[in-house]
């Protein structure tokens, strides 16, 4: 006996036209194989239809966010890596290429006389600005306490706008802590 369409039938979630219904029910009447199917998948459903959704462990949305936030984090932090490595890989090929572009081209000497003469040039200025300040403090004696107060005071406020700077950075690229989204 052929049961191909009759299995077919019991495991199908369409609904049957009226003939093929009612052949089979005259066909589970007969065939005890098929009866024993059809039994089977109505106990099957009668557990899914009675059965209670099941809840996950408790807790398990906070762990979840706490894991994301460190992925994220983590994430965030390898990509951070990733663009410095390749801006410091970037400016290290670049710096190559224009070497070995120029290596012919340098004259080591040349290079060597105008770096002592630009020193030379700045230590001719600090000696200049020395002499003034000697000059001035020869002419105005007064002046000279009054300078270096005003410097202290603009180096001390020049300190604690540094000092805020750095501390709001710390702020803004601290990781967000556990819990906090």
């Amino acid at each position: 006996m052929s049961h191909q369409p009759f299995e077919d039938w019991l495991f199908s979630d369409g609904q049957l036209e009226n003939q093929q219904e009612e052949s089979l029910r005259t066909h589970l009447k007969q065939c005890e194989q098929c009866q024993t199917i059809s039994n089977a998948l109505d106990q099957v459903n009668e557990i899914f239809l009675n059965s209670s959704t099941p809840e996950p462990a408790q807790g398990f949305t906070q762990r979840w966010f706490e894991r994301l936030s460190i992925a994220r984090e983590q994430h965030k932090i390898k990509r951070t890596w990733m663009i410095i490595l390749d801006l410091f890989s970037a400016a290290t090929i670049i710096t190559i290429a224009i070497t070995i572009i120029n290596l012919n081209t340098i004259n080591w000497a040349y290079q060597l006389s105008q770096f002592i003469a630009s020193f030379s040039l700045f230590a001719g200025k600090i000696n200049q600005i020395w002499r003034l300040v000697q000059r001035i403090s020869n002419v105005f004696p007064l002046i000279v306490p009054i300078m270096i107060i005003l410097g202290l005071g603009m180096f001390s406020l020049i300190s604690v706008l540094f000092i805020t700077w750095i501390s709001s950075l710390i702020r803004i690229y601290k990781p967000v802590e556990k819990g906090a989204y």
